[in-house]
């Protein structure tokens, strides 16, 4: 049974009788071993905006029967049955625990609690506990996901003010427009986008769109209803995988605790191999994914899908707290507004800070022309005309390991700046710590094969000089 009880002042009903002692009265969380009148308070637990469940148990009587035990609920500390501006939920007489679900509370406000017992001897008191009610949630539950699996085949709308959850995958077949504000919680679960489907999730500055775990309370509230006893965390649900589907829009949104193991994979976004979704993230966060602790553990896991400038866009977001951010075929523009770090606290990055390119071979122009982390070369790869190589200014290129290369024929297939450094994957003082192992590896002439060059005169045919660092050749 749930009791009831006035907020703020935390005043009685008349139904409640206030028991007043004016003998001794301890605070003793533990069983008593001099056969004294001993009492323990339970950690407050189920805790939402508006209620609790708050108990005790009486552990001994002092050779006297208990007439009355019970919580008392009060703004400061040491709460006593004689205080007028404390509640007190009587629940029972003689040994043995209690508890009970108490409402309401005011939300977002920080309450104590002691259990007591009472004999003839007078009434003694548990340790104050303290705990604080959850700010309210101004969301809607919508449980999107009652069967599985869930097709969305027509056109369909999740309205702001709501908080859509998802605890079984989604498979998006036809429009579905997000609305701002909106918040999506999946708990083991992602959404598919395939050819025939779209999302449109059109968020902005003071609307943001969030996709993120179910037991994320900090959005919309305590949606799982479980208090404190959960909070969010890296890989609570799979991705947002894109299989396909044109003019899809997702501005001001953020990908949150995403990650779950999918087949070896470990993301927020997923292109699907061979897939070539058009699409725009603007303005969107990718924070918090799990590391598999491997070569697939990338929030925006792209490679070669994530290759057409003409239809897909990504413009002014941040990857920060992930594995490894993003990964992008080696011709895809990727614009210098994206930022790899968490812009409220720019010392929050990711663990392996780069952006990984495929090894396809450029067949068509790009520009490589991101600074604040370096481009990591994965394979030997050759320049194929008419494909062209343009490496700006202060940009970083490390190469994994020695059979990792360029090769080109001409001087006009790659070009790059006197300020463009070509180095190892192992070296932490151009580009940061890639590979994410402190000091536990160091470069050494060797690590990457080199830069080679046909066309130079004379037998060494590679690259040198004071940017080109580590390599064997």
């Amino acid at each position: 049974m749930k009791k009831t009880m006035f907020s703020k002042k935390i005043l009685l009903y008349a139904s409640i009788v206030m028991i007043i002692f004016l003998n001794s009265c301890t605070s003793n969380n533990n069983p008593s071993p001099n056969g004294q009148l001993a009492v323990i308070t339970s950690t407050p637990s189920n805790i939402t905006d508006t209620s609790a469940v708050l108990g005790g148990n009486a552990t001994a009587d002092g050779g006297k029967t208990i007439t009355s035990k019970g919580v008392c609920i009060g703004l400061n500390t040491n709460p006593t049955v004689d205080d007028p501006n404390v509640f007190v939920g009587e629940m029972g007489t003689g040994l043995g625990s209690f508890s009970d679900d108490f409402s309401p509370f005011d939300p977002n406000t920080t309450y104590h609690v002691r259990a007591y017992a009472t004999n003839a001897d007078g009434t003694t008191y548990g340790d104050d506990e303290s705990f604080t009610t959850y700010a309210p949630s101004a969301c809607n539950i919508i449980n999107v996901t009652p069967t599985n699996p869930v097709t969305i085949s027509t056109p369909t709308t999740w309205t702001s003010g709501n908080v859509y959850v998802i605890t079984r995958d989604v498979s998006v077949q036809s429009v579905l427009t997000i609305e701002p504000g909106v918040v999506v919680k999946l708990q083991s679960a992602e959404i598919d986008v395939y050819s025939s489907g779209r999302i449109i999730a059109n968020g902005n500055a003071s609307n943001r769109i969030v996709f993120t775990s179910y037991a994320d309370d900090s959005h919309c509230g305590d949606t799982n209803g479980d208090g404190s006893a959960t909070s969010p965390q890296k890989g609570d649900w799979t991705a947002l995988g894109l299989y396909g589907g044109t003019g899809q829009v997702y501005n001001y949104c953020d990908f949150l605790y995403a990650g779950e193991n999918r087949g070896g994979s470990y993301s927020s976004v997923y292109i699907s191999a061979g897939a070539t979704p058009e699409f725009t993230f603007d303005n969107c966060v990718f924070a918090h994914t799990l590391s598999g602790n491997n070569t697939a553990s990338i929030a925006f896991y792209a490679h070669g899908g994530l290759k057409n400038n003409g239809n897909q866009f990504l413009t002014n977001n941040a990857f920060y707290d992930n594995d490894i951010p993003i990964s992008m075929h080696p011709k895809y523009n990727l614009a210098t507004s994206n930022i790899f770090h968490n812009p409220n606290n720019t010392t929050e990055k990711n663990r392996r800070n780069f952006i990984w390119t495929t090894d396809d071979l450029l067949s068509t122009a790009a520009t490589w022309n991101i600074s604040e982390i370096p481009y990591l070369v994965t394979h030997y790869k050759q320049i194929s005309s008419p494909g062209a190589l343009a490496i700006g200014a202060n940009v970083v290129v490390k190469f994994l390991n020695t059979t990792h290369g360029f090769q080109r024929s001409t001087s006009t297939e790659i070009t790059y700046s006197g300020s463009t450094i070509f180095t190892s994957y192992k070296d932490d003082v151009n580009g940061g710590d890639s590979n994410g192992d402190g000091n536990a590896t160091s470069p050494v002439t060797g690590d990457w094969y080199g830069f080679r060059d046909p066309s130079i005169p004379g037998t060494d045919k590679f690259l040198h000089g004071s940017n080109i660092k580590y390599a064997a050749n």
